[in-house]
């Protein structure tokens, strides 16, 4: 089942064009959330990132961040991400940006 992003997006971030990104596997990877709460308890478990959560309310935000994400050589954003949890969804960043831009 795909996650439903067409609604706010809740991301970490630190200053300026700084963005959460996590290495697995050779992949670089980004986190996106669907509900505030999921990126406040994903970063309750890591409050030496120094991050806060910020809200992604328009498509302009979401691209803009999408393309940051391109910047940083992030392929792909995990959804609903929580350590210890085994699987969440993945999405590519490129399709991200596709679905975006035609929104």
């Amino acid at each position: 089942m795909e996650p439903d992003l067409s609604g706010d997006w809740y991301i970490l971030e630190g200053e300026p064009g700084e963005h959460l990104v996590m290495e697995a596997l050779g992949r670089r990877l980004s986190g996106l959330w669907t509900q505030e709460a999921l990126a406040q308890a994903f970063l309750a478990r890591h409050p030496d990132l120094g991050m806060r959560v910020a809200r992604l309310e328009s498509r302009a935000l979401k691209e803009a961040f999408l393309r940051a994400l391109s910047l940083l050589g992030v392929e792909a954003v995990l959804v609903d991400y929580q350590p210890g949890v085994h699987q969440a969804p993945m999405a590519k960043v490129e399709d991200l940006l596709e679905e975006v831009r035609r929104a």
